[in-house]
């Protein structure tokens, strides 16, 4: 009986604890483009699109990803993307890349089963690497093609590589660093289109 009255008060006295501290704060972020394209309604539908789109598993989750002094990783656990990066890195990506050609770039097909045979040149990414390190930098490591969908031609492949630092402390920092180097693979990807 005692043994009861005791196992009986160590589990209350375990369960008010845990109903006395509060689940941390879940914070959500979203990658956009911070600029808004005003493309009048005359003019002629993209002729350039982002195709295949694909991000490294170890970052395709919702936790931000903070790469550590020996290599590993740390997955955060409230600090989480708002939507699959992918689809984020690929509005990203088209935003930036037509304000940067003064163009309509597609983000993906409207109801066209065949919108990539309506484009002139789409552009494959590949992201290996989008995280933060453990000396205040974001890294951001991308592959990506320029290709001719009618020809099934590969017309141009690139690598981007670059690291930012991040402003201060903090995820909202990471977010933005992050941000920053997608903005700067845009202009990579809008100068060789420029030059084709």
């Amino acid at each position: 009986m005692r043994i009861l009255a005791l196992f009986t008060l160590v589990a209350l006295a375990f369960l008010s604890g845990c109903a006395g501290k509060a689940a941390p704060e879940r914070h959500l972020y979203l990658l956009r483009a911070d600029v808004t394209n005003q493309f009048s309604e005359t003019m002629p539908v993209a002729d350039i699109g982002i195709g295949a789109l694909a991000v490294a598993s170890y970052i395709d989750q919702p936790g931000l990803v903070i790469e550590n002094a020996d290599g590993s990783i740390t997955v955060a656990r409230y600090h989480e993307w708002a939507e699959p990066l992918r689809e984020s890195v690929r509005m990203v990506l088209s935003n930036r890349v037509a304000h940067a050609i003064g163009k309509p770039v597609r983000a993906r097909g409207y109801g066209e089963t065949n919108w990539k045979q309506i484009t002139s040149r789409m552009i494959d990414v590949q992201i290996q690497q989008l995280h933060g390190t453990a000396d205040g930098h974001a890294v951001l490591v991308a592959y990506w093609a320029v290709i001719d969908p009618t020809q099934r031609e590969v017309l141009s492949e690139h690598e981007f590589s670059a690291t930012a630092a991040l402003a201060e402390d903090g995820y909202d920092a990471l977010v933005a660093a992050e941000k920053k180097l997608l903005f700067q693979l845009a202009e990579d990807i809008a100068t060789a289109l420029q030059d084709m």
